[in-house]
């Protein structure tokens, strides 16, 4: 049988853990902080239509005009409230969907000038980094 140099096999190599970017701890906290911001939102928008004086000039029906574009508001402000977390968790995680999610609202924060312009620039040449990438499995 010959020299048995190469028994037992060698180990195979563990990967190293992947250590999360400071930056990306940073946009992950960033977007859940931006989650409970559209929470509370949410609430204020149901707080300010309860000030509001509905009867106006005695139109039917204006209340409940109010009443539903206040729950629709409401809504709409919750679900990007879970956006956001769901981008949040899965940047702590490590998700690419979460890498392409935080590209897709960075390109939507392009539009929002002059501050949400830069800061959408600087978030998506982060999220292209090569080291950026590799933690994302990318």
């Amino acid at each position: 049988m010959g020299s048995d140099a190469n028994y037992p096999p060698p180990p195979m190599p563990v990967a190293a853990p992947r250590e999360r970017p400071f930056g990306v701890t940073l946009l992950g906290i960033l977007y859940a902080i931006q989650g409970l911001y559209c929470l509370v939102a949410a609430f204020i928008v149901d707080m300010v239509f309860d000030m509001l004086p509905i009867d106006v000039a005695g139109l039917p029906f204006v209340g409940d005009i109010f009443d539903t574009f206040k729950l629709v508001m409401m809504l709409i402000l919750i679900l990007i409230a879970i956006f956001y977390f769901l981008i949040a968790m899965g940047m702590f995680q490590g998700k690419n969907w979460a890498r392409r999610m935080g590209i897709i609202f960075a390109i939507i924060g392009l539009f929002n000038l002059p501050v949400g312009t830069i800061i959408s620039i600087i978030i998506l040449i982060y999220l292209y980094k090569a080291d950026v990438k590799a933690y994302f499995g990318k």
